[in-house]
């Protein structure tokens, strides 16, 4: 029998009930993003071994009084020891109108997780490029794409920096996917679920994890657990402060 865990790379852990949670950590080993100030202190609160935390401001929440939060946050990052900074990013496709502000709050936080030498996990939708490219030059050593739908001649550029990306459940209903996919070498890839959300129907938990492995193995022609060996190891590469078998 494989005991290797499961990973979830993006999960809003803080908003499923506590009871459920310590039903998905079991043999699940999950990332847990934040999207402000208040649920990056409510996700340092739920970690254990099975629970990564990383805190962080999500473009959907970066408004005028931004800054404010922004201050908390790397004040927040600065007293405790934390090693992932997310969900942060940009967003042309959802919340174009507030473009201006998304920018300068993510500078500042890219330079933040520079100097405090932290992971990425990254929002980029419509703005792949944008993205990639601050990271980038910013110098950022570790970053994950997260639920990547971005073009494939990007998709060469991230690998070779040494970024992941990650794959969602909703590989059944998006060809990008399953073709991004087809392509990628497994080493950059790690599995998601970005709980709870609903996708066309689908609603989208860790306990959707094991089928997505399933799914990936299948497409690849591979084994199963060759396929949740090799995330699982992936994982620990990168995390390698947090993660141990």
């Amino acid at each position: 029998m494989d005991n290797t865990p499961f990973v979830d790379a993006h999960c809003h852990l803080v908003e499923f009930k506590y009871s459920d949670i310590k039903k998905l950590i079991r043999n699940t080993i999950i990332i847990a993003v934040s999207e402000d100030f208040e649920s990056s202190l409510k996700t340092l609160k739920i970690t254990n071994n099975n629970v990564i935390p990383c805190v962080g401001i999500h473009p959907w929440n970066i408004k005028e009084d931004a800054f404010i939060e922004l201050e908390k946050l790397e004040k927040l990052i600065a007293d405790s020891n934390i090693g992932c900074m997310g969900e942060v990013g940009l967003d042309k496709k959802f919340v174009a109108h507030t473009w201006k502000v998304q920018v300068k709050i993510f500078n500042r936080l890219v330079e933040i997780a520079k100097e405090y030498e932290l992971i990425l996990n990254l929002h980029a939708a419509g703005a792949w490029k944008d993205v990639f490219e601050r990271v980038k030059a910013a110098r950022i050593s570790k970053a994950i794409f997260h639920w990547y739908t971005g073009p494939f001649h990007l998709l060469n550029e991230i690998v070779n920096e040494g970024y992941m990306i990650t794959v969602n459940p909703s590989i059944i209903m998006q060809k990008k996917q399953r073709e991004l996919v087809m392509k990628m070498d497994l080493r950059n890839v790690l599995s998601e679920s970005d709980g709870p959300y609903k996708y066309r129907g689908l609603y989208l938990t860790p306990s959707l994890i094991p089928k997505l492995i399933s799914y990936i193995a299948s497409l690849k022609g591979l084994n199963e657990e060759y396929v949740r060996k090799i995330i699982y190891d992936n994982l620990r590469r990168y995390f390698d402060f947090k993660v141990s078998k």
